[in-house]
C-alpha cells in the first residue's frame, strides 16, 4: 500500500458494547419477525470500496477498486430490524416499503376488494335512457369510448366476439355516460405570467375582461380538443336482444 500512510482495524465487538445498550427491545405484532439477516440489529456492513488515482502498489495494480471504509449501513432487508410479515403466506414481504405480496392469498383478496369497489360503484350510478344522454359512452371493460350502443355493437362484433362467446357474463352490461372537457384559456393566468417581471402594479393595468373574451372566442374556434371522461355516475344498460337480432 505505498500510497496509503496505514490500515487500521475497528474491533467491532467492542465498538458496539460501547455505543449499544446490552439488550435492543422489540415489541412485535402478530405478522413480524426478527430480521434473520441482519438479527434484528436494523444494520449491516457497507464495504464502500474506492481506489487512488496514480496508485501503484500491487493490490492497485490489479484492482480497481483495492481499498475500502467500511461502516455500518441499513438493513436493505427489514425496516428497523423488524421484517413484516404476509398475513395471507406468513413470507416476509420483498419490499418492506410496500406491504404487499404476489402470494395467491394476496391475490384473492385485492379481486375481493376490486368486486366490492365495483359493486358499490355501480350500486351508486344511475341507469339513464340513450335518449337522454349528449356525450359518448364509455366501456370500462375494453377501455373504449363510443358515440352510440350501435357503435359498441359494431366494435364488439369486429373485436371482441369471439374473445366472450363461450361465456355470455363476460359481456359488459353498461356504457358509463361521461362528462366533457373542452380547451379553455383563464385570462388571469395569462395576465399574471406576462406581468411576472413587470412592475407590482402591471397586473391591474391590464384590461382582463377582453383578454378573456378573445379567449373564450379563440377557444370556441379550435377543433379535435373535446376530451371525455367517465364520471361513473349514470350509465346506459346494455340492451342485448338488440345485438342478437342484427
Amino acid at each position: 500500500m505505498d500510497n496509503l500512510t496505514h490500515r487500521e482495524e475497528v474491533n467491532l465487538y467492542e465498538a458496539i458494547q460501547k455505543s449499544f445498550p446490552k439488550i435492543l427491545i422489540k415489541d412485535l405484532t402478530e405478522h413480524e419477525r426478527i430480521c434473520p439477516v441482519c438479527n434484528g440489529l436494523g444494520m449491516r456492513i457497507e464495504d464502500n470500496v474506492y481506489g487512488i488515482k496514480g496508485d501503484n502498489s500491487e493490490a492497485g495494480r490489479k484492482y480497481h477498486f483495492p481499498y475500502k471504509h467500511q461502516a455500518l449501513s441499513f438493513c436493505q432487508s427489514c425496516y428497523n430490524g423488524v421484517q413484516r410479515l404476509c398475513p395471507y403466506c406468513g413470507e416476509p414481504y420483498k419490499n418492506q416499503a410496500y406491504l404487499h405480496c404476489d402470494c395467491e392469498g394476496q391475490k384473492k383478496v385485492d379481486e375481493e376488494e376490486r368486486i366490492k369497489k365495483w359493486n358499490d360503484k355501480v350500486s351508486k350510478a344511475v341507469p339513464v335512457d340513450e335518449k337522454d344522454v349528449s356525450t359518448m359512452l364509455y366501456c370500462e371493460e375494453f377501455d373504449e369510448y363510443y358515440a352510440t350502443v350501435d357503435d359498441f355493437f359494431d366494435d364488439y362484433a369486429c373485436n371482441h366476439e369471439e374473445d366472450s362467446e363461450e361465456d355470455s357474463d363476460e359481456r359488459p352490461v353498461r356504457l358509463w355516460v361521461t362528462s366533457v372537457e373542452t380547451i379553455s384559456i383563464d385570462a388571469t393566468n395569462v395576465i399574471e405570467n406576462a406581468c411576472s417581471d413587470l412592475h407590482e402594479n402591471a397586473y391591474e393595468r391590464c384590461d382582463e375582461g377582453s383578454l378573456q373574451k378573445l379567449l373564450d372566442d379563440w377557444c370556441k374556434e379550435q377543433t379535435g380538443t373535446t376530451t371525455y371522461y367517465p364520471c361513473f355516475k349514470q350509465y346506459v344498460e346494455i340492451d342485448w336482444s338488440k345485438y342478437s337480432e342484427e
